[in-house]
């Protein structure tokens, strides 16, 4: 339980920095994403929301926070903290525990062997061959951005991959880096 807790607390949950990262995003055409030049963060996520880890996890939601900022800066948007803006953005993250499920390698498996050293017997007494159970975590981030005049959502992208452990912020922000800038590559549709 004290990993789980320590594993939740560092963000081995963000999914980022893997080479299982995938990343999708999807828009409705009837918004002029041209038209979108400042924009706002909503309001910080609520605490309560157990599903939502960059609720629990303020330090993360920073960090991805300002890996936003960062990419859609380059991209040439200005973020206003008051007045008019032309679009507004929210982040969410969760995980998913998942199993895989596959069978014992054939040399661990029950019968006669050629090996290095001559013939050996490694007999298997089950009723059928054994499997190997592997545990991994899934992460899941999210961005949606939503059009300030008709308070609907414009675009949404997604980031998804297996979670590892990190032992240092600056990995882990790196990471966090990476995946935001495939995710903003995303955004607007259509402008690569």
């Amino acid at each position: 339980m004290r990993m789980r807790v320590l594993f939740l607390s560092v963000f081995t949950l963000l999914l980022f920095g893997c080479s299982t990262l995938s990343v999708t995003s999807d828009y409705d055409s009837s918004f002029n994403f041209s038209s979108y030049h400042t924009y706002r963060w909503k309001a910080v996520p609520d605490s309560t929301d157990r599903w939502n880890v960059l609720a629990t996890h303020p330090f993360i939601y920073r960090k991805v926070k300002n890996a936003v900022d960062r990419g859609l800066a380059a991209k040439g948007y200005i973020l206003k903290s008051s007045g008019l803006v032309d679009f507004t953005i929210s982040a969410g993250a969760n995980v998913m525990e998942k199993a895989s499920v596959e069978p014992m390698p054939q040399y661990w498996r029950s019968g006669v062997y050629r090996g290095r050293y001559g013939w050996y017997s490694a007999p298997w007494w089950g009723p059928d061959y054994p499997s190997m159970i592997y545990y991994y975590e899934v992460g899941t981030l999210f961005l949606d951005i939503t059009d300030s005049a008709r308070k609907e959502v414009a675009w949404r992208g997604v980031a998804r991959g297996i979670l590892h452990d990190y032992r240092s912020s600056e990995k882990m922000q790196a990471d966090i880096d990476e995946a935001i800038n495939k995710l903003l590559a995303e955004f607007p549709p259509g402008r690569k």
